[in-house]
């Protein structure tokens, strides 16, 4: 640090900028840099940072989830379960294991995509109160993913689905009843495989849009994380410029402050010296 503050009364100004925000903006609120503009510069530079900072960090935590999400629906999509009438026969026997199968994919697809539901209302709800968000990805994101709900939900066969155990709340967030699932495969599994195939053409939609999303060429996350990453770039060259010149500016009124201190000391001892001769002064002489 360049000056601390203890109470009123600054230290000695030989202390350098480190890069600890908190004491520089510690010190600044204490008025201990009348004659550094330069510390008011680092500050907002060292906020901005940290906006571009959480952005990059919300960008690459809701690509984590886009990716489970993808995979999840991936899983589904790819199992082909209800789709084709001619396999109906074939899987429509009493088969537990096959059933918790189908139910865990699922349970794992409605638990990945609420997951990216709640991140990107966070997104959203920052965005909208002024606190760094990635806030253009997470609104294209949620733009895409409740599209394709909508949409899917909107078609006739979507009551098979909501029988079979899966709905959608009032907030667009997939609710799936694992126990309802689980005895119509057991119990009437001829009904249960067919009304499989919205829930799977669903799951191949929101891999589609997931993919779409995830793309690092086009995709409005790599756009968001890539202008992040080099706004934070540049800031960052920024701030160590202004941190060096801060310094030397320190480092100059160290040596001021050095040259200023030794010559006290000299007046001082000139002074005592003085002070000692003009104390003899008309005293008789023996």
């Amino acid at each position: 640090m360049l000056v601390k503050s203890c109470g009123d009364q600054p230290l000695s100004a030989g202390h350098r900028v480190s890069d600890n925000s908190a004491n520089v903006s510690q010190a600044a609120a204490g008025g201990a840099y009348p004659d550094m503009p330069e510390i008011r510069i680092l500050l907002s530079l060292r906020s901005h940072e940290s906006r571009m900072r959480r952005r990059l960090a919300l960008c690459d935590e809701l690509c984590g989830l886009l990716e489970v999400l993808y995979r999840t629906a991936r899983a589904l999509s790819a199992s082909g379960v209800g789709v084709n009438g001619s396999e109906t026969d074939s899987r429509a026997k009493p088969a537990p294991a096959s059933a918790h199968t189908i139910c865990s994919m699922v349970r794992d697809l409605a638990v990945a995509f609420n997951h990216v539901c709640e991140l990107l209302d966070t997104h959203g709800e920052a965005a909208v109160q002024g606190a760094p968000a990635a806030a253009g990805a997470a609104f294209e994101a949620q733009r895409a993913l409740l599209a394709a709900l909508d949409e899917h939900a909107g078609l006739r066969s979507w009551k098979d689905v909501t029988w079979l155990g899966l709905d959608r709340d009032g907030c667009g967030r997939l609710e799936f009843q694992w126990a309802t699932a689980m005895g119509w495969f057991q119990k009437e599994p001829r009904m249960a495989y067919p009304a499989l195939r919205p829930i799977v053409l669903l799951a191949r939609r929101i891999g589609d849009e997931t993919m779409g999303l995830l793309d690092p060429m086009a995709g409005p996350i790599a756009e968001e994380r890539a202008s992040a990453y080099s706004v934070t770039k540049k800031l960052r060259g920024q701030i160590d410029h202004i941190r060096t010149l801060v310094n030397r500016k320190c480092d100059s009124l160290e040596t001021e402050m050095r040259s200023v201190q030794t010559a006290i000391v000299k007046a001082q001892s000139q002074t005592m010296a003085l002070v000692k001769n003009l104390s003899h002064v008309g005293e008789p002489s023996k």
